[in-house]
């Protein structure tokens, strides 16, 4: 039983790293974009129409998803007119609306099959559904922790990459996830993600 037990334990300790690999390798569904073109350390996106559903949150940088993800989470798992679950795409994405105030929009990417008509109203007023238009947009991807100090380093690197390229940047530069929080950090997908003013 001794020798049963010890080897169910090494075959855990084999599986469950292998099984959370498989979790983050999996492609999540995205954003559907075309790359225009690449630059040093980052690529040019045109971006389609897409559904967002955000809401707005006050706090620090790595905190500030708490609440924000809760709502947002509630609204597509049935807190909404009709009770409807519904399926998102990646990124989820924190973008600054006042740095001084450390106010924050937060957005989650509806899948692309849901025109806004075909969405229920959200029940929480925090939370609304908006339509965004096709635009450009420089990124640069990058793996690591969730962390201010790593997000502010890429971001830093890709608005000295525009300058570099005199590509003007459009409004503030956003955080975008592409994993779940169990994902481990060497594995998950992140971007900085500003919009450009077309050439």
């Amino acid at each position: 039983a001794a020798v049963m037990s010890k080897r169910l334990l090494i075959l855990a300790g084999v599986l469950i790293p292998l099984t959370l690999i498989a979790a983050a390798l999996v492609a999540p569904g995205t954003t559907d974009y075309a790359v225009i073109s690449e630059g040093d350390g980052f690529e040019v996106r045109r971006y389609a129409p897409h559904v967002v559903a955000e809401t707005t949150a006050t706090g620090p940088f790595e905190t500030a998803d708490g609440l924000a993800f809760g709502l947002l989470v509630d609204y597509i798992q049935g807190r909404n007119e009709g009770g409807r679950n519904l399926p998102m795409t990646a990124p989820v994405t924190q973008q600054p609306l006042d740095t001084g105030a450390q106010q924050w929009l937060f957005q989650f990417v509806m899948s692309p099959e849901y025109l806004m008509s075909m969405l229920p109203r959200p029940a929480d007023p925090a939370v609304t559904l908006r339509q965004v238009g096709e635009h450009t947009v420089a990124v640069r991807r990058y793996r690591g922790n969730w962390s201010e100090e790593r997000y502010r380093e890429q971001e830093q690197t890709l608005l000295a990459s525009l300058r570099d390229a005199a590509i003007q940047p459009v409004g503030n530069p956003l955080f975008a996830r592409y994993n779940a929080p169990f994902v481990p950090g060497f594995l998950r997908r992140n971007e900085v993600i500003v919009e450009i003013r077309q050439p």
